[in-house]
Parts: structure tokens; C-alpha cells; sequence
């Protein structure tokens, strides 16, 4: 048995911007009151409308054009809640206010002051705050997604890594991450299997910590450019969408050659298949719903949505994959090139990790007056993204008749199979009458994994 260890890269990350922080129980209620009132208001023009709400602690308050507003502490001994703000049900922001303090609450690009909250009365319970709010004409505004810009990849070579730094543009601000990469793991990458499906590649337990320092970082920089939430995913497309296009015959000699995460982080970019899985990988540790979607001589990402989202998409089992296109910037949720918008699709969501069995074997015989022996070398590896448990290896020589064998063996149980490890098994003396037509045939499954079976061709014993 032979186990094959990355030696998985070190990274380090540099940021350069600042944040703002953002969450259904129905224990709250709500009284209108006189436009009187008037929360530290400029535009005295306007007509306002002013409210007053009791809110328990957890309760959720819902306001206009899907914003709503979370009390998630009540501090009465300080004299301040913490509060979530929220847009369609994602938080974009949290603040704490102080009893008497009216805080501004804007939308999740910062831009207008959307309501208007006034803290009144904390119970001596700690459990229940009286409000006093308002709500302005800017709520009905839409925030529209910025396009995203250009990019560049520098790299530094050094003894044993090498240093990337990636820029790049969203909302006409720069963003900058610095990662350093160890050369021995690539090269352990290198060796990796490429015939597996797609989708362990977005899965690969190898690439878990990669994607998830990459998600934190992201996140670090959208909250520190004063981005909301629902703005990161935005971010990250900016990021994979403004990597360089690097065919897979200039990096790799291969016309196909899938790359995992890290591999593509390591060139600097990748073709389709690379982007679409390392944006998918991404969005993926972020809890987004995502899917591959393979087209002919393209693949892409799909983002699970609803109704509020308009453009493209593909329904597979009842769930809408938005068109999310991958290999250059600006690109917008749902919006599909040209050449692929009439092409027949492979949608393959993706969901955690599990393995995935491939087998090969290799045979000799010999023969007596009755029977013909036959023994058998099979080496068995698990390409998937999870252990496989339980394995057991069956080997028949099979008859002409459907269903029926000459001989047959059944291996021990193979208690796990780990990701990229690969087991040899050693069969003997299978046997079948001499003049008979028979067949090679091994099947091997496990508990958590698909059924592998392979054959050889008819021969005579």
C-alpha cells in the first residue's frame, strides 16, 4: 500500500484595507407615530415616516425593499445594543448603539442612508429595547454590483518557494493578497491523478486550508474596504475573473489538463476548467450553492438563486444554477457569452466530498489437463475527496451465461482507502475448465463509494 503526502504550502497574506460589520422570530412590535418627529433629519422636505418598535432580544425587525434589522445583544448594565443589518437575509454589517444614540444605517455599498435608528428605552431585564426609527425614500434604491477590473500576478523566486502577488480591481478600489508557495508541494501536486470528476477537484481535501485562508482573506478584505456580506462573493469573482487566461498546453503540454486550486494559484491563472473550479472551490467554503457546469469546450459556474436574480440559468432537480462565467473580467451573475447560450449543458452540483474508486489490473495463466489458473495483479486507488471505508475486492472468471462464474474470490475488508492512496491486491488460482470461453472480471466497492467494475476481453481456457 503506497499513500502519497503534499507537503501543503505555507501562505501569507497582506491586506490593505478597513471594515464595517451584519441577521426569524417575530417578537417585536411596531407603532407608527407623528412625522413630527424627526431623527437628526437634513431633507426637511421630505415626508418621512417615523416608527416606534419593542424588540426582544434575536427578534427580527423587517423593513422596506428587503432590509431588516437584528437585535442580537441588550446590555442594560452599559447602556448599549448590538445590532445586525441586513439585506435579502444576508448581514452586511453590525453596530453597536448606546441608549439616546441615533445611528445612520446605510446600504451595503455605503453609499445612502437607507433608515435611521434611535435607541429609547432598555428594560431592566436585558432582554427587550424600545426603538424609535425611520425609514427613507433611499431604501427603494438599488445597489448594483460594480464591474470588476483588471488585474497582475507578480512572482519572486526563491530557494525553495515562490512569492506571488496578485492586484486587482472591484469598485475602482485595489485589492491586494500575497501568498508563498512551497515548490516540493507543487511538484507532490504534479503527481497527482487528473482521471477523476470534476468535482473533486473543487472538494480536495489537499486544498481545504488553501480555500479557507483564501475565504477568511476575501472576507478581511471586503469588511476593511467597508463591503457588506453580500459583496464578498463580488470580490472573490473579481479576483478569479481578473487571473490571466494560461492554456493548458503553455503550462502544463496537456490540450487537457485540470488543475487543482492550488496548482492555478501557483501559475498565476488557469484556462476554464481551472477557474471554474477554483471560483467554485471558493464559493463553495463560503456556503454558497454552487454547480459545474460543462459546456462543449467551455465549463463555467453556476450560483444557486432565486427568483431575485435575473439573467441566465440552468434548472437541474428543481434548483436554478445561474450562468457565472470565469475567464475574464466583468462578467455579471446570469450573464452568458454568445457562443454558449444555445449549447447543451453537464450540470454537476457540488456537495462534499467522496471517494471515488479506479482499478487497473494485469493477468498471467497457465494450464493442466483440466483446468486453466489464472492470477491476477490489481492495483485499486481512491481519486475521489474522501476516505473510502469498508473495501472489498471481488474477482470472478465469468461464463458465457449472464449471472454465472466459474470461480470466484472475495478479498478481506479493506478498513480505508484515503484520498490519492492506492492498494495492490494479489489473486491466485482463479480457475476455469479448459476448452471453456471465460472472462476477468473485478468489482470493487465500499460503504461510502460507487461500484468499480472492470473486465478483460472473452478468451479460451
Amino acid at each position: 500500500m503506497k499513500k502519497q503526502n503534499l507537503l501543503l504550502c505555507s501562505l501569507i497574506f497582506l491586506l490593505i484595507f478597513t471594515s464595517i460589520g451584519c441577521v426569524t422570530n417575530d417578537d417585536y412590535s411596531v407603532d407608527r407615530v407623528s412625522n413630527d418627529r424627526v431623527l437628526n433629519d437634513d431633507s426637511s422636505e421630505l415626508t418621512i415616516e417615523v416608527y416606534n418598535a419593542t424588540l426582544k432580544k434575536t427578534a427580527i425587525l423587517n423593513l422596506d425593499n428587503g432590509y431588516s434589522a437584528k437585535i442580537l445583544d441588550i446590555n442594560r448594565k452599559e447602556e448599549w445594543i448590538w445590532i445586525s443589518f441586513r439585506k435579502d437575509g444576508e448581514e452586511y454589517s453590525t453596530q453597536t448603539i448606546s441608549l439616546d444614540q441615533t445611528y445612520n444605517v446605510k446600504d451595503q455599498n455605503d453609499q445612502n442612508v437607507v433608515y435611521s435608528i434611535h435607541v429609547d428605552k432598555i428594560y431592566d431585564n436585558s432582554f427587550v429595547v424600545e426603538l424609535t426609527y425611520i425609514v427613507r425614500p433611499e431604501i427603494l434604491f438599488e445597489v448594483i454590483p460594480i464591474e470588476k477590473i483588471e488585474s497582475e500576478v507578480k512572482f519572486k523566486l526563491n530557494r525553495d518557494t515562490i512569492t506571488a502577488n496578485y492586484t486587482w480591481e472591484y469598485d475602482n478600489q485595489e485589492f491586494w493578497i500575497k501568498f508563498e508557495y512551497n515548490k516540493d508541494a507543487y511538484e507532490a501536486y504534479s503527481q497527482r491523478s487528473r482521471y477523476r470528476d470534476f468535482d473533486h477537484f473543487v472538494t480536495d481535501p489537499y486544498d481545504d486550508e488553501l480555500i479557507s485562508q483564501i475565504t477568511t482573506q476575501l472576507t478581511n478584505l471586503a469588511n476593511r474596504g467597508g463591503y457588506g456580506n453580500n459583496e464578498i462573493p463580488y470580490i472573490a469573482m473579481g479576483f478569479v475573473q481578473a487571473l490571466p487566461y494560461i492554456s493548458d498546453s503553455a503550462s502544463a503540454g496537456y490540450d487537457e489538463y485540470p488543475r487543482y486550486p492550488f496548482e492555478t494559484l501557483y501559475h498565476g491563472g488557469g484556462d476554464c476548467e481551472d477557474s471554474s473550479i477554483l471560483l467554485a472551490a471558493i464559493l463553495y467554503d463560503m456556503g454558497y450553492g454552487v454547480a459545474l457546469i460543462e459546456l462543449p469546450e467551455h465549463m463555467a459556474v453556476g450560483v444557486k438563486g432565486d427568483e431575485n436574480i435575473h439573467g441566465n440559468y440552468y434548472e437541474y432537480e428543481g434548483t436554478k444554477y445561474y450562468y457565472l462565467e470565469t475567464t475574464n473580467s466583468g462578467w455579471d451573475v446570469g450573464e452568458i457569452p454568445d457562443e454558449h447560450s444555445e449549447a447543451d449543458a453537464i450540470i454537476t452540483p457540488i456537495y462534499s466530498g467522496y471517494p471515488e474508486l479506479r482499478m487497473e489490473f494485469t493477468g498471467s495463466s497457465k494450464r493442466d489437463n483440466y483446468y486453466t489458473y489464472v492470477d491476477l495483479n490489481i492495483e485499486l486507488e481512491n481519486v475521489g475527496s474522501a476516505s473510502a471505508e469498508d473495501v472489498t475486492i471481488y474477482t470472478y472468471l465469468e461464463t458465457t451465461d449472464d449471472g454465472m462464474v466459474w470461480d470466484q474470490i472475495e478479498s478481506d475488508i479493506i478498513s480505508s482507502i484515503g484520498v490519492d492512496e492506492s492498494i495492490t491486491y494479489t489473486v491466485s488460482n482463479l480457475k476455469a475448465p479448459v476448452g471453456e470461453w471465460y472472462r476477468v472480471g473485478i468489482l470493487a466497492g465500499s460503504a461510502n463509494s460507487n461500484t468499480e467494475y472492470i473486465y478483460s476481453d472473452w478468451v479460451t481456457a
